[in-house]
């Protein structure tokens, strides 16, 4: 939590206890408030698309290909292409899995345009 974050904390806190009376309002406006689970549903269609994934791959035969490739590997030196693209590929996965951590640290991405 930065400096801003806690002195906002500290300023709102007292206001947290306080109960303003509404005649039973919030109450009525949050029976009518549609409940949706958009985590479940965000999980689901995940599942559901790693399960089409995994089909196409074992339907494709893609796991012989992939074989194929590691053998090919293993046994030919790689040229300088595909080393460069190897390094691609791991940098563009490096810098996804960090946003994700971003996101999930709820840290600012130092490269957004939504900078103060």
């Amino acid at each position: 939590m930065t400096d801003n974050e806690q002195l906002l904390e500290t300023f709102f806190q007292p206001a947290r206890n306080v109960e303003l009376p509404d005649n039973g309002f919030t109450h009525r406006v949050m029976r009518q408030v549609p409940h949706s689970n958009v985590k479940l549903k965000s999980r689901l269609w995940t599942a559901f698309c790693l399960a089409v994934a995994t089909c196409l791959f074992v339907l494709a035969d893609a796991w012989s290909l992939v074989v194929e490739r590691l053998q090919a590997l293993l046994t030919h030196p790689p040229t300088q292409h595909q080393l460069l693209m190897l390094m691609v590929s791991l940098g563009v996965i490096g810098v996804l899995v960090v946003a994700e951590v971003f996101q999930r640290e709820r840290i600012s991405w130092p490269f957004s345009s939504n900078m103060p």
